[in-house]
Parts: C-alpha cells; structure tokens; sequence
C-alpha cells in the first residue's frame, strides 16, 4: 500500500511541478511540462520505475473514469453541439488532413530516400522499361 501512496505522490508531484511552471510564465501546457519531467526524472534514473509501476498501472486501467466529468458536460451542451456540428465537423477533418499532410510532408522532406528493394514488383516495371 505504501508503494502505491509513493507513487501516486510522485505522479501527483510532478503534475503540480508542470501546472506551477506553466503559472510562472512557461508558454507550454501545464500537463505537458509535468510529464516532459517526469520523463527526464525516469530517464536520468532520478526516479525509479518501481516506484510507480503500481500507480500508474492503477491509473492507465480506470482512465475511463476520468473522463466521466467531460462526457457529462458534454452531454449537457448537447443543443450547442446540435446546432454547431458542421462547423465541428469541418474543423476535425481539416485539422486531421492537415495533420495527415504535414507529417507526410515533413517525413519525406527529414528522411533520406529509401533505395528500392529487389524482387519488388515496382522494381521489375522498371527493370523492364530500362
């Protein structure tokens, strides 16, 4: 019990550390900075992985819960939604094209071109042509 207690401090810890960041002035989300620490503490070996194994294995299996709050919410801005959802609609496809596109875009101007391999039907169309 005592293992669990450490390790939802430290989790707990370090989410108040990146929302006490993000209050100073630092221009990232709060949850994000907590978890970019967390991180670093467990890659430097600060923390140990032991130490919150049992918590956070705890937390991953009941996260539905914690969206309960978020799904009632909703569900009382239901005619809000009703009469917004095209333009939520249009947003969520455009933002998940462009997603799509910049990532495409930015892997293959990052990535060096892969050679083709042999015995690729590809390969053989232009062994034909050539």
């Amino acid at each position: 019990m005592l293992d669990f207690v450490r390790g939802i401090a430290i989790v707990l810890g370090f989410d108040g550390l990146g929302w006490g960041l993000h209050r100073v002035g630092v221009p990232i989300p709060g949850g994000v900075l907590g978890l970019l620490a967390f991180y670093l503490a467990l890659s430097v070996g600060l923390i140990k992985l032991e130490w919150v194994e049992r918590a956070s294995s705890f937390l991953l299996r009941h996260m539905v819960l914690l969206f309960v709050p978020l799904t009632v919410g909703l569900m009382n801005m239901g005619q809000l939604l009703q009469r917004q959802a095209l333009a939520i609609l249009a947003s969520l496809v455009v933002s998940v094209v462009a997603v799509f596109l910049t990532t495409g875009l930015m892997g293959r101007w990052l990535l060096p071109p892969q050679p083709a391999l042999p015995g690729l039907p590809l390969d053989e169309e232009k062994a034909g042509k050539a």
